[in-house]
């Protein structure tokens, strides 16, 4: 019986339908992606209890820990049950179709013991057990990249410069201790330092390790940083700390980023409300529309327990339709989240998928749906009374209703609208940042290593198209600036350390970033000449006091060198980031060991040259390996990705919003207009024209919106301490963005009711007077 009575009515019953699947469909998929952000625990044993540690140098700096400082604090923890390592690196792995790169973690041999991750195939190594040339492969990098070989205990693997053998494979849910970052390789501290050569991370000045710890029940954060500020600060009196001036710093495993994250889940519930006023309204229209049925059922002596049951029905497989549909919306966007999420990144995977928490949060948005939606028409069909139904006047508590959810629906939308505004101000301004490089040159960049960078650069050069090459050991905004930090010393003054990255002498030139005083590198400052660097605007500004740089002399990692020019700003680690004092080191006088991205420049399109590059780096006659390559557009996308995405995905609900909101609108405004037909008729006959029957329809919008709007701002500014957080180089109560916002949100309405307006506007009296 409801599906014969919404079949009826075709029109309002797929509007409903259209707007609840579109709002749940993206309110699930919205959650999904925060859910895999920041809610779900990782597949450890009581995630709850974890913490992550870390340091802060004297510029208030996050960052890892030294292996030093990571034992230091694992001989005698007293507040936790143990603590691990981790280090990444990326080593090419060679296969039979070629090399891959996955992330390589060397961990601490009680790695697997503390998080409580068993083996899906073979064995772990354990606290006490490890030895030199041994792997274990996470689940996903055993199946992506190896087939899935169940054969695969007792393989050996080429891995960098070493062959080692796998133990293990993990289950397929675990990848490290990092959200979303795909670990394909485990090793422990004997591979990591012994066959795999990172020795130099043995260092007491190489700060790479993450360390995570468990404490112990009864525990709290508070005794556990007070234990590990101990144990630096007697590390620093012993002079084995990186650098003086590091204070400890414990937080919970899910840190405060994914806590800010999750608050992202609002916009989807504002979006959600929007839709269940709609179907509100769409129901009181249905019940108006129905009221003389209504009373003829009532005087028939119907039960007003049976019609409220028809009613509910109905509303309930509206909604169980609209829900259906939105799932299938909801399956499509996330299906898309791989190609848009993870754009050229390989090694991450959030797990963006429908599963049981997903169906369980679109139950609850039935829910939420279906009771807005149905609450308030059946209190309104409670009351009826038979003659004034069978009457069919308009309801006047009905009208009030229909006019409330309509302000709601505005409050909402401009609050949505608000924030859409501000994150497109916010995006404009990370477009507008150069990262000391200039964006727009036709480059290739391409990540990888080699043995003698300054030949595989002169082979490079050779390629068709390629008018220069150069080379650095990684590019600015490519995750760590460089990689290391340098020690610098200056008399009298705190000892600190900052970013450092070593470039070729044609690394300015070709990457377009801007010397602004003295000279770039030159071929002659080789190994053997003057210790030589280059620093950035905002060492100028911090230790010269407005003299000039050039020629003057600094102790930097125990070595004086001369400063020979000066170089633009810019970020080198992440396009927000605040810009500090950066230095550049001549590749010849500080050679890495081995890791290198090559810059090339090209005369056409630089996309074109990548197919050349790999027959380049064939292994039969390659001097060089590629991991990546990108273009600088591509490689700039990557770096706002993130803005990107979250900017766009506001975008998308705000007009979401806009368009359920119109929908909203528009049926209550021409029902309202439906109902008046015969008033309007009246008017027309008594001397009024149709202009001033439009606009008495458009004033009474204009008057929804003058309530709706203000109060859409008061929404807006009460979070704004949430989104303020998302933003940069803007302020969440932009006035500018508030009425842009409040200006769109106006036109929208306008647009919605122009229709019926225009409708009211060429009313025929003597069809008005007779309407019914």
């Amino acid at each position: 019986m409801a599906f014969r009575a919404l079949t009826r009515r075709k029109g309002v019953s797929a509007l409903a339908i259209a707007s609840l699947g579109l709002a749940i469909g993206f309110c699930t998929a919205g959650f999904s992606l925060v859910d895999a952000y920041a809610w779900r625990d990782l597949p450890v044993r009581e995630p709850q209890r974890l913490t992550r540690m870390f340091v802060h140098d004297r510029e208030q700096r996050g960052g890892s820990m030294t292996w030093i400082e990571y034992q230091a604090l694992a001989s005698h923890p007293r507040f936790w049950e143990g603590l691990i390592a981790e280090c990444r690196i990326g080593p090419g792995v060679r296969l039979a179709e070629g090399d891959d790169y996955p992330i390589t973690a060397g961990v601490s041999e009680n790695y697997f013991d503390l998080l409580g991750v068993k083996p899906a195939l073979g064995e772990v190594f354990h606290s006490g057990a490890g030895r030199d040339g041994i792997v274990v492969l996470s689940g996903h990098y055993w199946r992506t990249a190896l087939g899935g070989d169940v054969h695969i205990i007792g393989r050996k693997l080429a891995v960098g410069n070493a062959v080692l053998t796998v133990t293990g494979v993990l289950p397929s849910g675990f990848t490290g201790t990092n959200r979303g970052l795909l670990v394909g390789l485990f090793v422990p501290p004997q591979t990591f330092f012994g066959s795999l050569g990172i020795r130099d991370h043995l260092d007491q000045h190489m700060a790479d390790f993450e360390i995570v710890g468990r404490l112990r029940p009864g525990a709290t954060i508070e005794l556990a940083q007070q234990e590990e500020e101990a144990t630096i600060q007697r590390l620093q009196a012993d002079g084995l700390g990186p650098e003086p001036g590091r204070t400890a710093a414990v937080i919970p495993f899910v840190d405060l980023e994914n806590v800010q994250l999750a608050l992202l889940v609002a916009p989807f519930v504002l979006v959600l409300l929007v839709a269940a006023a709609n179907l509100a309204n769409l129901r009181l229209i249905d019940n108006e529309a129905r009221r003389r049925e209504t009373g003829i059922r009532l005087a028939l002596g119907a039960g007003r327990v049976h019609l409220l049951r028809q009613h509910w029905s109905e509303t309930l497989l509206l909604c169980l339709t609209g829900t259906a549909l939105g799932l299938v919306v909801a399956w499509w966007l996330i299906d898309s989240v791989p190609a848009i999420l993870y754009a050229g990144e390989s090694n991450v995977d959030f797990g963006v998928r429908l599963d049981t928490r997903t169906f369980t949060f679109s139950a609850a948005a039935l829910l939420l749906v279906a009771l807005i939606g149905a609450l308030i028409p059946l209190s309104d069909a409670w009351r009826r009374r038979v003659i004034p139904a069978i009457q069919a006047p308009s309801s006047a508590k009905a009208s009030r209703w229909l006019s409330a959810l309509i302000v709601g629906q505005m409050v909402l939308v401009t609050a949505v609208t608000c924030s859409a505004g501000l994150l497109c101000r916010s995006f404009q301004k990370i477009t507008a940042i150069r990262p000391a490089m200039d964006p727009g040159r036709r480059l290739l960049l391409v990540e990888g290593g080699a043995r003698d960078p300054q030949t595989s650069a002169s082979e490079l050069s050779g390629l068709p198209g390629v008018v220069r090459v150069a080379y650095a050991r990684r590019a600015m905004l490519a995750g760590s600036g460089g990689g290391m930090q340098a020690l610098l010393e200056i008399p009298g003054q705190p000892d600190t350390t900052f970013r450092y990255n070593q470039v070729s002498p044609d690394y300015f030139a070709t990457t377009g970033a801007r010397v602004v005083a003295g000279r770039a590198f030159r071929s002659s400052d080789g190994p053997h000449a003057t210790l030589v660097a280059m620093v950035s605007q905002a060492f100028v500004r911090r230790y010269m006091g407005g003299r000039d740089a050039v020629g003057a002399w600094f102790r930097i990692d125990g070595r004086n060198r001369q400063i020979v020019g000066v170089v633009e700003d810019g970020p080198s680690n992440d396009l927000k980031e605040r810009i500090e004092p950066f230095f550049y080191f001549p590749f010849a006088q500080m050679p890495t060991g081995g890791e290198v991205t090559f810059f090339l420049e090209s005369a056409r399109d630089p996309g074109l040259l990548a197919a050349a590059v790999r027959a380049q780096a064939r292994p039969e006659n390659a001097s060089f390996m590629v991991r990546d390559m990108y273009t600088m557009r591509q490689y700039m996308f990557t770096a706002r990705k993130e803005d990107a995405i979250l900017t766009g995905l506001f975008v998308a609900l705000a007009m979401l919003g806009l368009l359920l909101a119109a929908a909203g609108l528009f049926g209550v405004t021409s029902y309202a207009v439906s109902r008046r037909m015969q008033e309007f008729g009246l008017r027309v006959a008594l001397g009024a024209t149709g202009k001033d029957l439009g606009r008495q329809v458009l004033r009474r919008v204009a008057l929804q919106g003058a309530i709706g709007i203000p109060l859409g701002w008061g929404l807006a500014l009460a979070s704004r301490h949430v989104i303020q957080n998302l933003l940069y180089g803007v302020k969440a109560a932009d006035p500018w963005i508030l009425v842009a916002a409040s200006g769109i949100v106006v036109l929208v309405a306008l647009a919605a009711a122009t229709r019926p307006a225009f409708t009211a506007a060429r009313i025929d009296p003597v069809i008005a007077l007779r309407w019914e």
